[in-house]
């Protein structure tokens, strides 16, 4: 045989050697154990801390907030999926509160044509401009429904509101204009207003007057006006 040959067969038994010694020395014990997978991997995975606790670790301190979802339309997408994972949350500190949230729920709810079309889907851009989708939509639970109200009760509470927002609800330089905003929209600025999570305090005293009725009314009442 020739010299090269016998050089190339050498070389070839020494990487194989080689190979199968780095095999051995590379590969855990307990690979292939009970399988195709690391056995040892179960037991410290098991130790871990569990990173996504899920809803039910969210119930004890956020009782109404979870009691809203459960009966919603996101009753499918669990908290962690807009908190981001809660690890060991209240000890590690607060979880994520969405702040942008036409590029949370756009995730899901961007009109595309490979979506179920049972799947609420908006044009972004035509749908609400650069409002945020909380500005409208409860985020725990976001259906909205149509906003039914009193013709008669709502002329009467108006005209309380005429001061400042005008008979024909188109405002003034002091006041923004209620006229032809969405029925949903305006119900939830009250319902903010009356709860405090919007701030203003003239607003804050006459929303707090107000029952669910009235604030239906009234929303029904001024989307119904139409705008300039």
């Amino acid at each position: 045989m020739p010299k090269h040959g016998v050089r190339l067969i050498a070389l070839m038994i020494v990487v194989a050697a080689v190979a199968i010694a780095a095999k051995s020395y590379f590969t855990d014990d307990s690979f292939y154990r009970y399988g195709h997978y690391r056995a040892d991997s179960v037991v410290e995975i098991a130790a871990l801390t569990p990173q996504y606790q899920g809803t039910d670790y969210c119930q004890a301190c956020h009782e109404e907030r979870h009691a809203d979802w459960s009966a919603g339309t996101h009753v499918a997408v669990k908290c962690e999926v807009c908190h981001e994972a809660a690890r060991e949350h209240p000890i590690s500190g607060k979880m994520t509160v969405p702040t942008d949230t036409v590029r949370l729920c756009t995730q899901c709810h961007e009109a595309m044509p490979t979506r179920p079309a049972a799947q609420p889907q908006i044009d972004v851009a035509e749908h609400a401009g650069t409002e945020q989708c909380i500005a409208c939509h409860n985020p725990h639970s976001p259906k909205i429904g149509g906003v039914a109200g009193s013709a008669a009760g709502a002329e009467a509470l108006a005209a309380q509101c005429s001061g400042c927002h005008g008979e024909d609800g188109l405002g003034n330089e002091d006041s923004p204009p209620l006229a032809g905003k969405q029925a949903e929209f305006l119900a939830q600025r009250m319902r903010d207003y009356k709860s405090g999570a919007a701030e203003n305090a003239m607003m804050n005293m006459i929303a707090k007057a107000l029952n669910d009725q009235d604030i239906m009314d009234l929303a029904a009442h001024y989307a119904a006006l139409g705008g300039e």
